[in-house]
């Protein structure tokens, strides 16, 4: 008799679920059910008595998706099957540190850096060294950083392959970094990687154990990995070859940000006996979104190739909706969201996806002014609030005193009469002695000159501090959290500010409360550093709440993985989707179709795409539709115009001075016709560029959509600019 389990798989599903010996590549299509494959394929490894629970590790991008996949795994089996090692590669990675760290020189209590405390560790170092902080900025740097930790190259090998000053500057800027790094018990997140592939291949009885405990490898996204990721997989899975990778190269979209797909198109050349299951019914999308999304993508050279279908019907065309400027395309939008929610719709049923963060203002204006109710993913997070960060640096000094980045941000918060002077003979004192910061306040606090009111102040901070340390591992999380909020009396002092503002930081403080009270109820065994990991690793998705009524507003990056009734991709201009960055500097264009690809198939019954014929950020005039658009076949699309489409350009002249004029083409295909650069940009022509300042135009060379400009800036000397990218302000002739 069939397993229940197995029930309602499809063919291919089923063969993905069922083949448990050997290398096993299954590459799933948006909305064919991965998810599924992959909880079922763990409930069967389990159900045939293959492994044991904790002898399988399941390896996803988001502790949402991870999470799910164990509520859906424990509904199958039973509360057993929550033993499974099922996790995020940074929080598998943190888990066998914790276990492990000793080996690398490192306490289990180290702390996780964010994004943020990194760039303000490298802000330091800059100035510990000298380096201008434009040479390159701090946050370029810390991003070069990451790469070559991706990469698994150490400061040392990356200062021997410095080609300029600039990498000269950030291989300097690496090795500081690694070392105050170590000093202070930390890691940042590429480190989370990299010190696992590390330990390793340094201790082969840590990796012989490893190999051994888990039977079963199963690592979702695998088109997301990057080389890290990949080396330490396939550490794992060496003597085994039990490894199944679930992923799809048309949604490889994250190679700015070190992921490789070459892990997933080699599959094959690093387990030659592998088997590869395609999944492409889709349960998700109608026939014509899915054919859209596939037009798309057909054109990328090397792609494994698959066609998606559905059983569901046709549907609905999609609507390409023709706007004047920005805000005649976010009018429509909010428009055709609003007749949505008059026949029935909820707002959580759309979505608003592009390209660029900057342009969700004039949508978010737009809904609110409508009255409609928005979220949106990727604004400020609740963990990165001043008054939020400060709670969880008292937190993390309780739990790793070497934290000295912790130390510096709340040594004078609330404010305490411990100033800038008192700080650096701190610092002085820490580094004469080879000692954290924590250390010297605790041991030798009368050899750093400070007295007066500054040293009573710090006398009182090590009391509180020394008291509750003591009692880290008496207490529940939340009960430190609480006494620590009343000793250091953070929300009386906000209570006495008495504004607004204040008192919406107090509510930031108490929700933090609350939040780690809710760790310690769900919790096996909570403790205080268990919190402070979970928070660390913690990403946008995982905070979003799906089950708010409003409209999504999110990029496209943000959005894969989801999917809503309706989706709107708007700015659908070439130079902004594809993304073309001043100076030629472009984004991949084959990932730039894949992301347009993911942002069509989020959508389960009704895709807009929209376009604006003239965009205040982008310049006068956009460089027309994008190539995208193009791609789709018209027999798929049905065509809006909005406002003042047809004859934009005489608006866009009377109001700013120049001109755009589109003509009609084949039904929807509209492309730019005329510039008139001559008109706008002549020698002489005094112009204001966001980065550069002021200049004048010097020389031109070329025509209509190739005129390349040089300027003379005041403080930069000559540019050469191609026209149509240069957003370049006109200030005077």
């Amino acid at each position: 008799m069939e397993p229940a389990y197995l029930k309602g798989l499809n063919p291919p599903q089923k063969e993905a679920v069922t083949h448990i010996e050997g290398p096993l590549l299954i590459l799933a299509g948006a909305g064919s059910g991965k998810t599924r494959v992959i909880t079922h394929r763990i409930a069967h490894i389990i159900a045939r008595e293959a492994a044991k629970p904790n002898q399988i590790l399941a390896v996803t991008f988001t502790n949402k998706a991870a999470g799910e996949m164990k509520d859906r795994v424990a509904a199958l089996l039973g509360p057993e099957a929550r033993r499974v090692w099922l996790s995020t590669f940074h929080s598998f990675c943190a888990r066998v540190l914790r276990e492990y760290s000793d080996s690398l020189g490192f306490k289990r209590s180290f702390s996780i850096y964010d994004e943020s405390e990194s760039i303000a560790l490298i802000k330091r170092i800059y100035k510990y060294l000298g380096i201008p902080e434009a040479q390159p900025p701090p946050p370029a740097a810390r991003t070069r950083i990451s790469r070559a930790k991706d990469r698994l190259i150490t400061g040392e090998n990356f200062a021997s392959q410095a080609n300029d000053f600039l990498e000269e500057n950030i291989s300097k800027v690496y090795e500081e970094y690694q070392k105050r790094l170590f000093k202070n018990q930390a890691m940042d997140f590429d480190d989370l990687l990299m010190k696992t592939v590390e330990l390793f291949e340094k201790e082969s009885t840590v990796l012989r154990y490893m190999q051994n405990r888990f039977k079963y490898i199963l690592i979702d996204e695998y088109q997301d990995t990057n080389h890290a990721q990949y080396r330490l997989v396939n550490l794992l899975a060496k003597e085994s070859r039990n490894i199944c990778v679930v992923g799809d190269d048309d949604q490889s979209i994250y190679g700015w940000r070190g992921a490789d797909i070459n892990n997933i198109l080699d599959f094959e050349k690093d387990y030659p006996e592998a088997k590869i299951i395609k999944l492409e019914q889709n349960y998700r999308s109608t026939q014509n979104i899915l054919d859209a999304a596939g037009d798309v993508v057909t054109k990328i050279p090397g792609r494994k190739s698959k066609k998606l279908f559905t059983d569901k019907i046709e549907g609905e065309k999609i609507s390409l909706l023709l706007c004047g400027d920005e805000v005649d395309e976010a009018e429509s939008i909010t428009e055709k969201v609003r007749l949505g929610m008059v026949n029935d719709k909820a707002a959580s049923d759309f979505a608003v996806l592009y390209r660029t963060n900057a342009q969700s203002r004039v949508l978010e204006d737009s809904l609110r002014y409508k009255g409609i109710p928005y979220t949106i993913v990727g604004g400020i997070k609740f963990y990165e609030r001043a008054e939020v960060k400060d709670i969880l640096a008292y937190l993390r000094i309780l739990v790793n005193p070497a934290d000295d980045l912790a130390l510096r941000r709340i040594i004078n918060v609330p404010k305490r009469g411990v100033g800038k002077t008192s700080v650096e003979k701190l610092e002085r004192l820490a580094d004469e002695k080879g000692q954290s910061l924590m250390s010297v306040l605790i041991s030798s606090l009368d050899e750093s000159g400070i007295g007066g009111k500054a040293r009573k102040e710090l006398d009182k901070f090590v009391s509180i501090m020394d008291g509750l340390s003591s009692k880290v591992d008496e207490l529940t999380p939340n009960d430190i959290a609480a006494r620590l909020i009343e000793r250091i009396r953070y929300l009386e002092i906000l209570y006495d500010e008495g504004t607004p503002e204040a008192d919406v930081r107090a509510d930031n403080v108490k929700e933090l409360v609350a939040g780690i009270a809710e760790y310690t109820e769900r919790s096996e065994s909570p403790t205080l550093a268990g919190f402070l990991e979970e928070v660390a690793l913690i990403t946008d998705i995982d905070t979003w709440d799906d089950s708010t009524p409003s409209v999504t507003l999110m990029t496209l990056h943000s959005a894969k993985g989801l999917e809503f009734d309706t989706v709107f991709i708007s700015g659908m201009e070439d130079g902004l989707f594809p993304l073309q960055r001043n100076f030629g500097d472009s984004s991949d264009p084959d990932e730039e179709r894949r992301l347009c690809y993911v942002g069509i198939t989020r959508a389960k019954n009704k895709l807009y795409l929209s376009m604006a014929g003239f965009r205040r950020r982008w310049g006068d005039y956009t460089g027309g539709p994008s190539v995208f658009l193009r791609d789709i076949p018209e027999s798929l699309l049905e065509v809006e115009r909005f406002n003042y489409w047809n004859d934009y350009g005489a608006a866009a002249k009377n109001s700013y001075n120049r001109r755009s004029s589109y003509t009609k083409r084949k039904g929807y295909e509209l492309e730019l016709e005329d510039f008139d650069i001559d008109e706008m940009l002549p020698e002489g022509t005094k112009v204001l560029h966001d980065k550069f300042g002021q200049g004048i135009i010097v020389s031109r060379e070329g025509g209509g959509e190739e005129l390349m400009i040089t300027v003379r800036f005041e403080r930069y000397g000559n540019k050469t600019l191609m026209a149509r990218y240069a957003n370049l302000e006109i200030i005077g002739r």
